[in-house]
């Protein structure tokens, strides 16, 4: 693992650009560094909170008008929620991470599974995401127990969406044999 401590967020952001340039393609570069990323995604929303609907569509098309609502959120209804997604993009984040955090130690990762698992509660402020559980199982060739953890709690604390959401994020990893 490498220490991050004393290069901070350049040592980071120059460790995610060991990913193939290919990865970003179409991204705002100054010579080999790359300055930002958009992604974009759109929501459309028709009528009041408890009876109304909605859809989200992606720019990459994997979700095109897909239908989400209070029942979806809230009851059983067909279609997403916010914080199904928000717990997928978590998930994949971090099995991103993982893999990267697992490459720079020399080890290549044949499966990693990540569940997350967003909780929501009713505060008095309202609804919040207050916790996310990941519970990762992963197929190493040649790692460790240790080596593994290291890097899980790594890329835990440095995926980009770790970052954003910025909430008690757990975690548990097992390592198959």
């Amino acid at each position: 693992m490498t220490d991050r401590s004393a290069t901070g967020r350049r040592a980071i952001l120059k460790k995610y650009d060991v990913l193939p340039r290919t990865y970003w393609p179409g991204n705002e570069r100054r010579g080999n560094a790359l300055l930002f990323m958009n992604r974009n995604a759109s929501a459309l929303w028709k009528g009041n909170l408890h009876e109304g609907g909605g859809t989200l569509t992606t720019e990459s098309g994997v979700l095109s008008k897909t239908q989400y609502s209070f029942r979806t959120r809230f009851a059983e209804g067909l279609g997403t929620n916010p914080d199904e997604l928000i717990a997928a993009s978590l998930g994949g984040c971090f099995s991103m991470a993982l893999s990267n955090e697992l490459g720079l130690c020399g080890f290549h990762p044949q499966r990693i599974e990540t569940t997350a698992t967003a909780t929501l509660e009713d505060l008095a402020a309202g609804w919040t995401v207050t916790h996310i559980q990941l519970d990762v199982h992963a197929n190493v060739p040649d790692a460790s127990q240790a080596g593994f953890m290291d890097a899980a709690i790594a890329a835990k604390t440095n995926c980009p969406i770790s970052r954003l959401l910025k909430t008690n994020i757990s975690m548990t990893a097992s390592l198959d044999r």
